[in-house]
C-alpha cells in the first residue's frame, strides 16, 4: 500500500490514473484544434472566393 502515495484506496488510485489520462487525451485533441484553427486563420479567403466564383 506504500506505492500507493496518498490514496486511500485502489479504487481512488485507478480513478485519478484514469482522470489523468482522459486529461491528457483532451490536451491532445485541443492542441490538434488550436493547430485546425491556425491553419484556417492563414487561408487567404480572396482567393478563396475568387476560386469558387471560377468553378461555376
Amino acid at each position: 500500500m506504500r506505492a500507493m502515495g496518498n490514496y486511500r484506496s485502489v479504487d481512488d488510485l485507478i480513478q485519478a490514473v484514469l482522470q489523468e489520462y482522459r486529461m491528457m487525451q483532451l490536451r491532445g485533441e485541443a492542441d490538434k484544434l488550436r493547430g485546425r484553427l491556425r491553419e484556417i486563420g492563414q487561408t487567404d479567403v480572396e482567393a478563396l472566393i475568387s476560386r469558387l466564383g471560377n468553378s461555376s
